[in-house]
C-alpha cells in the first residue's frame, strides 16, 4: 500500500506543473492574451519576431506556438501580488509616451527667387510630449539657407509642430507637421550701389519619413518660406526703389537622429 501511495504522489508532483499557468520564476507574474475571436491563452511569451509581427508563446502546458500580431486583441500581464498589468507586445524600446527630441538636416531643394535652380539646406531642432504614438506636439527652431551661394539671407525659424508614428513597430512611417516665423539675418548689405534689406516672415512645412529602430530618422516632404526684399539702387538707369514678396517653395530630403 505504500509503494501505491508513493507512486501517486509521484504522478501528482510530475502533472501539477502541467496544471498551472506559466509564469516567469523571476518575477511571479504570467502572461494572458486574449484573442480577437474572444478565446484566451495562458503562458508566458518568449519571443518577438518579425519586427512585431508574431508572438512565439509557451502556453501552460509547454507547448510554443506563433501567433500573428493581427489576431491579438490585448495582453495582460498577472503577477503573484494580484496586480494585472496591460501590456503591447512591442519590438522596439522607443517610448510611446514622454518628452522626445529631434535632431535633423536636410537638403531645400528648388528654384532661387531669381529663377535659378539652387540647393540650399537647414538644420533644425525640436522638442516636445508625446501624448500616443499617433500625436505629439513641441517646439522647435532653426538655420536655413535658401540661396548659399546668391545673396539671399540666412533664416532663422521658429515653429510648433505636431507629430506621430504610425505602427508599433520597429521601424514605422511617422509624419511631422510644423508651422510658425523665420527671422533673417544680414540686413542693408551694400553691393556696388546695391542694397539689399531682408525681412522674414511665416513657415509652412510638412514631412513623412520613416524612424529607423529607436533614434534613427530619414525622412522628405515640402517646405513654404514667405520673406521680403527690399530694395534700393543708385546704379544707372536702374535706380529706384522697390520690394520684392518672395515665397520659397523647396522639397526637402534629410536625414535625423531622435531621443
Amino acid at each position: 500500500m505504500r509503494n501505491i501511495y508513493f507512486f501517486i504522489a509521484t504522478g501528482l508532483l510530475s502533472v501539477l506543473p502541467l496544471l498551472l499557468p506559466a509564469q516567469n520564476p523571476a518575477t511571479g507574474c504570467r502572461d494572458v492574451i486574449r484573442l480577437k475571436d474572444g478565446s484566451t491563452l495562458r503562458g508566458q511569451i518568449q519571443e518577438i519576431k518579425h519586427d512585431g509581427n508574431t508572438l512565439s508563446f509557451r502556453t501552460w502546458n509547454g507547448v510554443v506556438i506563433d501567433l500573428p500580431r493581427s489576431q491579438v486583441r490585448r495582453i495582460v500581464q498577472r503577477c503573484d501580488n494580484g496586480r494585472a498589468v496591460a501590456q503591447t507586445a512591442r519590438a522596439y524600446d522607443f517610448t510611446e509616451r514622454g518628452w522626445y527630441h529631434h535632431t535633423r538636416a536636410g537638403a531645400l531643394i528648388g528654384q532661387a527667387y531669381t529663377g535659378n535652380n539652387v540647393s540650399g539646406y537647414q538644420l533644425q531642432h525640436s522638442s516636445g510630449w508625446k501624448l500616443t504614438r499617433m500625436f505629439g506636439a513641441g517646439i522647435g527652431a532653426g538655420l536655413e539657407y535658401f540661396d548659399p551661394s546668391g545673396f539671399d539671407s540666412a533664416t532663422y525659424p521658429i515653429f510648433t509642430e505636431i507629430r506621430g508614428f504610425l505602427f508599433p513597430k520597429r521601424i514605422t512611417p511617422y509624419y511631422t507637421l510644423a508651422g510658425g516665423w523665420a527671422f533673417t539675418g544680414q540686413l542693408g548689405e551694400d553691393r556696388w550701389g546695391l542694397i539689399d534689406t531682408w525681412k522674414g516672415g511665416w513657415l509652412l512645412q510638412a514631412d513623412i519619413g520613416y524612424r529607423i529602430g529607436n533614434h534613427f530618422t530619414v525622412h522628405c516632404g515640402l517646405r513654404l518660406q514667405q520673406k521680403t526684399r527690399e530694395w534700393t539702387s543708385d546704379w544707372g538707369p536702374e535706380s529706384g526703389n522697390g520690394a520684392d514678396h518672395i515665397l520659397y517653395k523647396r522639397f526637402v530630403a534629410g536625414i535625423g537622429l531622435l531621443l
